[in-house]
């Protein structure tokens, strides 16, 4: 049945890779994806170490009067422990007056002083103006700098100016002791963070909760696009030949259903090859970029660098599994594109093939939409939408990779995707002959499948 298979394979594939456009398409996405990546992630690296290392710029002032306007007479020295350079040393005396800060500022010949006025409106909230004296040395960009400080330090701004108490601030921010417990702990006393065992299964919970929805979102997006862009260059293959007289010779000297996977496999193998190339690069480049993330910024703290770093230990993904995944896309791309060679099978020309088209597509979005209302919780998902061919090509890789499913579950959605897989080859190989025979005449799907049901 297969007899020649490999001829019709090598000669697809050759004629896919070997187009100028191929080649650049992949050498070019290849190259971006490599250094795209990398540059990226060495820049919010360089980004997060830069606001690490800002510090806070001196406002200028040895000296701040302070006229408090919301609650009196209170003590501002709780600023004094502003991270930043000079606000350590500021020394602060109350005023009653805006007119009294100026005054005594003027009578001790201070150049590097000025009066800090902190007013509420109707609604409590807090403003603070400064006033600074005649022919003082400080700079309004430099005196300006405070503002940076009031908002850095906001808290301790607002207790010292509503006069709030050392010993009352606190009690306001003394931490509230929290705990955890399962049903069986409670009673025994132990809880959910004392059992790190158990926690660390929360965790990771939570973590394969999050993945299961990416990852199946993932695996939607790569079949649409890899069925999408090859599927019509599949179809374009294997109608290409009714428009010529080499069909009659073909059908000859090669079996229909070998005709129509080696073209099948050969253009998928070309997209295949591309398509993990670029994965290939992405994955190098992201881990090019933690390298040299690592290497020039070691004290970054960028949220990302830390989730990619730490990304190794959650344990989420196994090798075996990962690799039976991986197989389980290949067919379910496999089993989409047959539909696509059943397109190119029952059209005659161009013209036909490209409005029958629209075959593989609908059957891909309508499996798409059914995975995404039932199956958006890998925990929750039906059985059957990892036995069902159609919609298992979309979430059984998730299911495997995270170990979700049983074993049983898992073989059986297996089997069914490459069994049918094949079966619709050999099917569209028998409609590509069943056309050929009918070449000029009218046909119907009763003749096709009267023919196609004859040896």
């Amino acid at each position: 049945m297969f007899k020649n298979f490999d001829k019709v394979f090598k000669f697809t594939f050759h004629n896919q890779v070997s187009q100028k456009g191929y080649k650049a398409l992949t050498i070019i996405f290849a190259v971006l994806l490599l250094l795209i990546p990398a540059g990226v992630l060495v820049l919010l690296s360089a980004t997060a170490n830069k606001d690490k290392e800002k510090k806070l710029e001196s406002c200028g002032a040895e000296k701040i009067y302070v006229v408090n306007e919301v609650a009196g007479n209170t003590n501002f020295d709780l600023m004094k422990t502003i991270d930043g350079d000079g606000y350590a040393d500021i020394t602060y005396v109350m005023v009653p007056t805006v007119d009294e800060g100026l005054k005594q500022i003027k009578d001790a010949g201070e150049k590097k002083s000025f009066v800090l006025l902190v007013t509420k409106d109707d609604s409590e909230k807090i403003s603070a103006d400064i006033i600074t004296a005649d022919g003082t040395e400080l700079k309004e960009d430099t005196v300006k700098n405070y503002y940076e400080a009031i908002g850095k330090a906001e808290m301790m701004f607002v207790v010292s100016a509503r006069g709030i108490s050392f010993e009352d601030m606190a009690e306001v921010t003394r931490t509230v002791d929290t705990d955890a417990f399962e049903a069986s702990g409670w009673k025994s006393g132990t809880s959910l963070y004392a059992d790190q065992n158990k926690a660390n299964e929360q965790n990771n919970e939570r973590i394969r909760d999050a993945f299961s929805l990416i990852i199946t979102m993932l695996v939607c997006m790569i079949m649409y696009f890899v069925v999408l862009a090859y599927g019509a260059s599949i179809t374009k293959n294997i109608v290409m030949e009714k428009s010529s007289k080499l069909m009659d010779t073909l059908l000859i000297s090669v079996k229909p259903e070998a005709m129509i996977f080696g073209k099948l496999t050969g253009v998928l193998a070309a997209g295949l090859l591309q398509f993990f190339s670029w994965i290939a690069c992405l994955v190098i480049g992201v881990f090019a970029g933690v390298i040299l993330s690592d290497q020039f910024f070691p004290d970054a703290n960028a949220p990302v660098i830390i989730f990619l770093k730490n990304f190794g230990a959650m344990d989420l993904f196994r090798p075996v599994p990962v690799i039976i995944a991986l197989l389980v896309l290949v067919f379910g791309i496999l089993l989409y594109s047959s539909f696509a060679a059943f397109a190119g099978a029952i059209s005659s020309t161009q013209e036909q093939a490209a409005s029958n088209q629209g075959i593989f597509v609908i059957i891909l979005v309508v499996s798409y939409l059914v995975v995404l209302t039932q199956g958006a919780d890998i925990n929750t998902a039906p059985e059957w939408l990892f036995i069902c061919p159609f919609t298992a090509a979309l979430i059984l890789p998730t299911g495997l990779v995270l170990g979700t499913i049983s074993t049983p579950i898992a073989i059986t959605g297996v089997l069914v995707l490459v069994v049918l897989a094949l079966l619709l080859v050999i099917f569209a190989g028998r409609v590509y002959k069943a056309m050929a025979l009918y070449k000029g005449q009218s046909t119907s799907f009763k003749k096709i499948f009267k023919i196609i049901s004859t040896k």
